[in-house]
This record gives C-alpha cells, structure tokens and sequence, in this order.
C-alpha cells in the first residue's frame, strides 16, 4: 500500500459534486495531489464518477470539467466516536498537466495549498 499524499486543510471553498441525476455542494477539507475531501454527510457509493464544479461566480469558472471518482466515504458518527470528519473523498480522474497545472493556480489564488503531481 501507498503512503498517503500529503493533506493540507482547507476552508471557505465549497465544491459541487454533480452525478447527472443530482448534486449537492459541500466544503473542501483538504487536496492532495491525487484527489479532493469535501465534508459532507451525504454518501455516495465507491466507484460512483461525478463532475465537480467549484462554487464560484461565473466569471471565475475553471475553463475544463473535473471528473472525480468516490473512493473513500466517512460516514458522519452521531455517537462522537468516530474520529475523522463525516466526507468524500474523490479521486481525481482524467486531468492533464496543463489542466491541473490551471487547477492548481485556481485553488493557490483561494489560499489552497496543492502538491504538485508526479507525472
């Protein structure tokens, strides 16, 4: 198994994960160089591919699409026990260098720090 990527925390940047039937908009909790946590209740099955949008004005709109995959889902603990936060956690699936190189731009200019990639 891997080592993680390293994380960094996030805040006042709300992504939209979008599935085509319906989507919901939650917080970034922390980017890596391979994939996006947004804190979130709602869960969504392993495997499930989304669009994910950042909830920006229009004018601030990324110019490509982002596809995420789920692979991670911690499921919110009302107990208190449980000691991660209630999430997803996606994969980010088919960007290319110039697109994560723009990606990563976008979330630097909102105070988001990114790895950059090992292509």
């Amino acid at each position: 198994m891997q080592p993680r990527a390293p994380r960094y925390r996030v805040g006042g940047l709300n992504f939209i994960y979008d599935t085509g039937d319906s989507s919901w908009a939650a917080p970034i909790v922390d980017v890596s160089e391979s994939g996006i946590f947004l804190s979130t209740s709602h869960q969504l099955p392993a495997g499930t591919r989304v669009k994910l949008v950042p909830d920006v004005p229009e004018h601030e709109k990324l110019a490509f699409e982002i596809i995420g995959e789920v692979v991670r889902v911690n499921e919110l603990d009302n107990d208190a026990t449980f000691t991660r936060p209630p999430g997803i956690g996606f994969r980010l699936l088919n960007l290319q260098p110039p697109q994560y190189t723009e990606l990563k731009r976008f979330l630097e200019a909102r105070d988001v720090l990114v790895r950059p990639p090992k292509f």
